[in-house]
């Protein structure tokens, strides 16, 4: 388990949600319609090993994920790099009273770990 999921500054991460395989896009599991602080990281077919490489904060998870479906998001590239490898895409987010919350979150975990997709903070 990612020694990050130790950190808690509010209600505690989600289990690992499958994002993207292939062009399947599980947005089924897009609930959180709060802020969050949330990682994205790749893994096997059933969330085995999953490396986790970028942190990030929204004031909204679900519009958030829903954006890393599409080609609009910074990360696109790296995403669909990931995907012509055979990865799975996975995220886990933990729940946060507000953006503000979320983002020292976000910084402190900057602060703690190496995420090789952040460029700022790392």
């Amino acid at each position: 388990m990612h020694p990050n999921c130790n950190y808690n500054e509010s209600m505690g991460w989600t289990r690992p949600r499958l994002l993207v395989y292939k062009n399947e896009w599980f947005d089924a599991s897009l609930d959180h319609e709060g802020p969050a602080c949330y990682e994205i990281g790749t893994g096997g077919p059933r969330g085995g090993n999953i490396e986790w490489h970028y942190v990030g904060e929204t004031v909204n998870e679900k519009k958030r994920m829903s954006r890393y479906g599409g080609n609009g998001s910074h990360l696109s590239k790296m995403i669909n790099y990931h995907l012509r490898q055979r990865w799975h895409i996975y995220y886990h987010a933990c729940a946060c009273p507000s953006k503000e919350a979320a983002k020292r979150m976000q910084d402190n975990l900057l602060g703690r770990w190496e995420y090789d997709w952040n460029h700022v903070g790392n």
